[in-house]
């Protein structure tokens, strides 16, 4: 028997109303976390991200193409689609991953809702929002992070699907299963973990197991299948290039892929680490800690919740150990959706009183504790100068902007030379620039020799990077530009760094 309530909100009893009242309120805590986060990684971080993935997410969304050389392209889209309507700016970056975070956590609001009283769900995302997961991990928006939006609402569509309704309804379900799981699988391919997850959870509850052959499958399959079909065409013209991406990844022995796995665990365990705190804190009765872990070892707690809670990381788990794969702990930073819904299932279950006041206090000391952490981490990475804090990505493509104007007196169409800093001013300069990537010309095929004699390019490498120095050398056949740009941070003057530019000028 399936252990689903089909009426969650009968569990409120009338002696609750005041507390309910009073969680209800709770809603604007979520939009708020966003603001402070968007804010605190402006505080924190002098560039966007060091690795340089935000500004390859976006230069690649630039060209609108069905799939990438390294990834599919949801993550992409966002970002383009994001900024032909805002500044391109760092802050405005920041708040499309508080956006993006924001939308999960109001996923995971919804799916707890489907189990517990819905005055009760958003106790689900404010948990989550104190995770590592969804707060400074997630501001690096790229192919992991994208996840996080569409990973829950993935399981909210399925869990309607499953559960009883109305002929309109769970066909509605399934059409939105079909389409976020397609989502899901285009924001990145480790969506696999995902979707045999819920397979998982399908055939080991009975009652969901018989909605597997019906018509609403096929409903599922079909907006999937819609969704899909491009990028599938695109891998296909183009020789599966984001699956050899992918297998460079795999590799190694078999005790070792047990041994990443074991660490890819115990780092999960630490990243819900205050997502456990914050729902403890939320309660005023004792033994609330003991009946979420058991609800976590124990699968006869909530058996519906705890397929989906943990039915990704035995996928994982499997996956992982096969194919020898060489997997980050941030890979599954999507996969806990379910858990903290769990504990509050088990804890509604045992008519565990909740204090809903507590969450605005609690989350009050988490917001000014975030804001002058990143404050300090802000501070200090400039007075050490490092690269997070000094680099001039900015003021480098002002610079570079000037110096390419000189030379040509046309607009810039295109960008190359050491990577991070050619997508940085392809970012920064507001849409007109496209990127090209000298180290690996494969990646964006877009460009033709016709289109460099026709609008030339500028090369702009770091004074440190020689490969990207010799190969600009090579193609422009023109005398470097050699410039030191700096910048300034918290009241101080940053050290300037070498540049050198090559010119490559337009031939009509």
């Amino acid at each position: 028997m399936s252990t689903q309530l089909s009426n969650p909100t009968s569990l409120a009893s009338a002696s609750d109303k005041p507390a309910a009242a009073g969680i209800a309120s709770l809603g604007w805590l979520l939009p708020f976390h966003a603001l402070v986060w968007t804010l605190a990684a402006w505080l924190a971080r002098g560039n966007l991200d060091i690795q340089g993935d935000m500004v390859e997410t976006y230069v690649w969304g630039l060209e609108w193409q069905a799939g990438y050389a390294k990834h599919p392209p949801l993550s992409s889209w966002v970002a383009a689609a994001w900024f032909s309507v805002f500044p391109h700016t760092d802050l405005a970056y920041f708040a499309l991953s508080a956006v993006n975070v924001l939308v999960g956590l109001v996923g995971i609001v919804a799916l707890a809702g489907r189990f517990v009283p819905r005055q009760i769900a958003i106790f689900a995302g404010l948990a989550m929002a104190v995770s590592p997961l969804y707060s400074n991990l997630a501001i690096k928006f790229n192919p992991n992070s994208i996840l996080l939006s569409v990973w829950p609402w993935t399981a909210y569509f399925f869990v309607r699907y499953v559960q009883p309704g109305s002929r309109l309804a769970r066909g509605g379900a399934a059409l939105g299963l079909g389409a976020c799981a397609a989502l899901a699988v285009l924001g990145k391919y480790f969506t696999v973990v995902l979707l045999l997850g819920l397979l998982l959870a399908l055939l080991a509850r009975p009652a969901w197991r018989a909605r597997l052959v019906s018509v609403d499958s096929l409903l599922a399959v079909a907006a999937g299948v819609a969704v899909l079909a491009p990028h599938v065409h695109w891998m296909m013209v183009n020789h599966f290039p984001t699956l050899e991406y992918a297998a460079q990844r795999t590799g190694g022995t078999l005790v070792a892929a047990v041994g990443r796995f074991g660490i890819y665990t115990l780092a999960q365990i630490g990243y819900l680490a205050l997502s456990f705190i914050f729902v403890l804190l939320m309660v005023r009765t004792r033994g609330a800690a003991r009946l979420m872990v058991l609800s976590v070892v124990r699968r006869g707690s909530h058996r519906d919740l705890w397929w989906l809670a943990l039915g990704p990381l035995f996928a994982v788990g499997v996956l992982s150990v096969i194919g020898k794969t060489q997997m980050a702990s941030v890979w599954g930073m999507a996969q806990w959706f379910a858990i903290v819904p769990l504990w509050l299932a088990v804890l509604t279950q045992a008519r565990v009183e909740f204090a809903p006041q507590r969450a605005i206090r609690a989350m009050a000391v988490y917001w000014a504790l975030v804001l002058v952490v990143s404050a300090v981490v802000g501070y200090m990475g400039a007075r050490r100068n490092t690269d997070d804090a000094a680099e001039p990505r900015a003021e480098l493509a002002a610079a570079a902007q000037a110096v390419w104007h000189e030379h040509t007196r046309r607009p810039l169409s295109i960008v190359g030379g050491s990577t991070h800093e050619a997508a940085s001013m392809v970012f920064y300069d507001g849409g007109g620039a496209r990127f090209w990537d000298l180290h690996w010309p494969a990646a964006t095929p877009w460009f033709t020799p016709a289109d460099f004699a026709r609008q030339g390019a500028l090369i702009v490498c770091r004074g440190d990077d020689s490969d990207c120095i010799t190969t600009a050398s090579s193609l422009s056949h023109a005398a470097p530009v050699a410039l030191e740009v700096g910048k300034t941070a918290w009241g101080r003057e940053l050290p300037a760094r070498p540049y050198q530019l090559f010119v490559i000028v337009p031939q009509s």
